[in-house]
């Protein structure tokens, strides 16, 4: 009669680590998907043919100018006085950002001036205004 050795190397598989990062992979792409919906406003963004290549730069900032002329960063309201003041926090946070505004296509050019004049006053360098691609453009 053959009697058995116990295996002695023999590894249990713990999968609780893969479900405890699957399940963080998942609250992490919930949270992204609901703040970048709280960063845009409702507002028609003007026709422009644009760039066909995509920009990679992080935007760390997204200004939303209503058709009204309110100026909405992060689901508040605020004033053109206070952008100099977001746009330093935003350009310290990340330094390589460019911000996003997008202005309504009925929104009067002196709230969007306003805006950028503020950003430029807050450090930032490059602005970058948000447009949907026309019908006629090139792909």
């Amino acid at each position: 009669m053959r009697i058995r050795r116990p295996m002695v190397g023999a590894l249990a598989l713990d999968l609780t680590p893969m479900i405890d990062v699957v399940f963080l992979l998942l609250i992490f792409f919930l949270t992204t998907a609901q703040l970048s919906q709280m960063a845009s406003a409702p507002v028609t963004l003007p026709q422009e043919n644009g760039n066909a290549d995509e920009l990679l730069e992080s935007s760390g900032l997204v200004v939303n100018v209503t058709a009204d002329g309110s100026i909405i960063i992060l689901e508040n309201t605020v004033v053109a006085a206070d952008i100099p003041a977001l746009a330093k926090v935003a350009l310290a946070q990340d330094p390589t950002a460019i911000p996003v505004i997008r202005a309504d296509r009925s929104a009067a050019a002196t709230q969007l001036n306003a805006v950028m004049d503020g950003l430029r006053t807050g450090g930032f360098r490059n602005v970058r205004v948000a447009t949907i691609r026309s019908s006629g453009a090139a792909k």
